[in-house]
């Protein structure tokens, strides 16, 4: 019989999940899971609004990724209306996703995923954040990535 490995919680994400890894008797991987067991809610508290509201309420939804949604459900509204924003609009809408992608992944290595690596994975897990990488890098780098967050 196989062994499970299981990672709860998974805190490098907003909000929080679970990941299961099953080993068969050879130790290969033969099943493995991802959940986000948390009911946030947004949908509910959408149901009947105006879908004018949706870019506005939706950027909520997440710390990391705002613009995303925000993007999205403006999109979704284009459809809804059945409009074809102009060339113009679009650019800008392309030039906003552009930043955001660069200021995502700041965000991922600085604040989500470096502090593993900068910090360390043996580092103790207070240390295993922003503060940690900010230890490591410096003051001014630390004060640069804050300022782009």
């Amino acid at each position: 019989m196989g062994k499970r490995i299981t990672i709860d919680p998974i805190t490098r994400l907003e909000g929080h999940g679970k990941i299961e890894i099953f080993l068969d008797d050879s130790g290969n991987v033969s099943n493995a899971y991802f959940q986000v067991p948390e009911l946030r809610g947004f949908e509910k508290f959408s149901e009947g609004r105006m879908a004018e509201e949706m870019p506005r309420i939706t950027p909520k939804i997440c710390g990391v990724c705002p613009t995303t949604h925000h993007l999205a459900s403006t999109k979704a509204l284009d459809a809804v209306f059945h409009v074809d924003p102009p060339r113009p609009a679009k650019l800008i809408r392309e030039l906003i996703n552009s930043a955001f992608m660069f200021e995502d992944h700041a965000l991922h290595f600085y604040f989500l995923g470096g502090p593993d690596f900068v910090v360390g994975p043996t580092a103790p897990a207070a240390e295993r954040n922003i503060l940690g990488v900010i230890g490591k890098v410096g003051l001014e780098i630390g004060g640069q990535v804050i300022d782009i967050r």
